[in-house]
């Protein structure tokens, strides 16, 4: 590994780039069924750190590009690029070891003379303030510090989100408060290309949940308006503290006494409710209602068992729970809510929960048979109609602990994790994610959602809703 990044300055912005070593050049990663149909849509992570009076930033830099150096050395793959594969007609991509492009790491103090006029995003207090609203973050160059992989990387899925953060952490903790031992990396890398057998059998007529895409444009891309048919949307924090949702749980689990619910059903159900009510969909349009659900499915194959830390993309298939937009639409001007909890609520969440169980090892490699068997990689798209349609995608990474990863006596604990609502040009698409706590929430849980202002409003002013949730921004 190279580190084209000098130690003896760094300005008030700068770029490093961490490089493959040159043995390696040229080598290639070839990558699962799953790793190609993964989205080429991206999230931006943000981690947001108070800073005492003396920190001194650069420092802060040097550490952060030193441990991401480490990580590198630990997972090669992160400094590879993507490249179509050069022997076939399928638009698979492969990862490349280019010892001339590399992992970016940009650095921009704000607070410096040169930069100062282009924040105005107000300070760290305000931000806190006002719970580090997502209208204010930057897609780009964020707060400081940041990493950027290749365009167009396929290296892994929001587990491997969390391990790589996870791994930041451990190593620049390590690097900043100045220990002997680096971290041992708890990453698990297998030979992804084979990574799962898929079934040979399959037929794309049993794939409900899957069509072909007309388009390459279309490939994973559920987001179908023009400019001129999108209104005015904004970003939305709600909160729900851990009292509530144990209430919630225990008001529409006391009508599913077969099953014991997860947050994932529970709110899963309220929310796709209250979400396809605010919104005043037309049933006579859209008669039924999908909701996606995101699966980590490491665990749930066997032979072989992929670990909880393999290093991949492997969170499809999603499971999809399906119900009629008048059945989630009931009671929708009831002054109670007994009616909800005893009937729609349990009849949503074991909807959901059912499909969860769905997803399983069959599921797995029937999914990667049907892909093995499709003329190119973009071939098939979800069958969903997202925004503007009536479908959502609930993205539950809930369970990422990222608020609990410490970064060094210099930083401590992040006081809040925020990620990109809505693809990569800032449109909805149906996006609901479930975040994980904030150690100042106990086990109170955040959900990011983006639409048009009204829909917002009566979600916020909804009743039922609002006996749950609080709106942060």
């Amino acid at each position: 590994m190279s580190d084209t990044a000098t130690e003896a300055s760094v300005p008030a912005s700068s770029v490093a780039v961490l490089k493959p070593h040159p043995d390696t050049h040229g080598q290639v990663v070839k990558l699962s069924a799953i790793d190609q149909i993964a989205p080429r849509d991206y999230m931006s992570i943000c981690l947001f750190f108070r800073l005492g009076p003396d920190v001194d930033k650069r420092e802060i830099f040097l550490a952060f590009q030193e441990a991401l150096l480490n990580i590198v050395n630990d997972i090669p793959e992160l400094a590879c690029c993507v490249q179509k594969h050069t022997h076939n007609t399928r638009e698979e991509v492969e990862l490349i070891f280019d010892s001339n492009k590399g992992v970016e790491i940009h650095y921009k103090d704000y607070t410096s003379p040169e930069h100062c006029d282009l924040w105005n995003f107000g300070s760290f207090d305000q931000l806190e303030q006002e719970h580090f609203p997502l209208s204010k973050m930057p897609r780009h160059i964020v707060f400081g510090t940041s990493a950027k992989l290749a365009d167009g990387h396929v290296a892994g899925d929001g587990q491997c989100n969390f391990m790589l953060f996870s791994a930041i952490g451990a190593h620049f903790s390590a690097v900043i408060d100045g220990l002997d031992s680096k971290p041992t990396s708890q990453i698990h890398l297998l030979e992804r290309s084979g990574v799962v057998e898929g079934d040979k059998s399959v037929k794309l007529q049993e794939f409900p949940h899957w069509k072909l895409a007309e388009a390459t444009a279309e490939f994973l891309n559920p987001t179908a308006y023009t400019a001129s048919e999108i209104p005015t949307f904004q970003y939305a924090t709600f909160f729900i503290s851990a009292e509530k949702l144990a209430l919630l749980k225990r008001r529409i689990s006391n009508n599913v006494p077969e099953t014991k619910l997860g947050t994932v059903e529970t709110l899963g159900a309220f929310i796709w409710r209250h979400v396809i009510v605010a919104r005043n969909i037309d049933p006579q349009t859209y008669p039924e209602a999908k909701l996606s659900i995101t699966i980590d499915v490491r665990g749930r194959t066997k032979t072989p068992n992929v670990p909880s830390n393999y290093w991949g993309n492997f969170a499809e298939p999603n499971a999809v729970a399906r119900l009629p937009v008048a059945r989630l639409q009931e009671g929708a001007s009831s002054p109670t809510s007994n009616h909800l909890t005893n009937t729609i609520y349990p009849e949503a969440a074991r909807c959901i929960r059912k499909a969860i169980v769905a997803v399983d090892d069959k599921a797995v490699r029937r999914l990667v048979g049907l892909l093995n068997q499709m003329p190119k990689s973009t071939t098939l798209t979800w069958n969903v109609n997202r925004y503007p349609g009536p479908d959502m995608l609930l993205v539950c990474i809930q369970g990422h602990a990222y608020n609990d990863i410490y970064f060094g006596n210099e930083l401590g604990f992040p006081a809040a994790l925020r990620v990109t609502v809505g693809d990569t040009e800032r449109k909805p698409d149906g996006r609901c994610v479930i975040l994980p706590p904030r150690r100042g929430d106990g086990k109170g849980l955040e959900i990011g959602l983006q639409y048009d202002n009204s829909t917002l409003e009566r979600l916020e002013n909804n009743t039922e809703f609002g006996e749950f949730f609080v709106r942060r921004n």
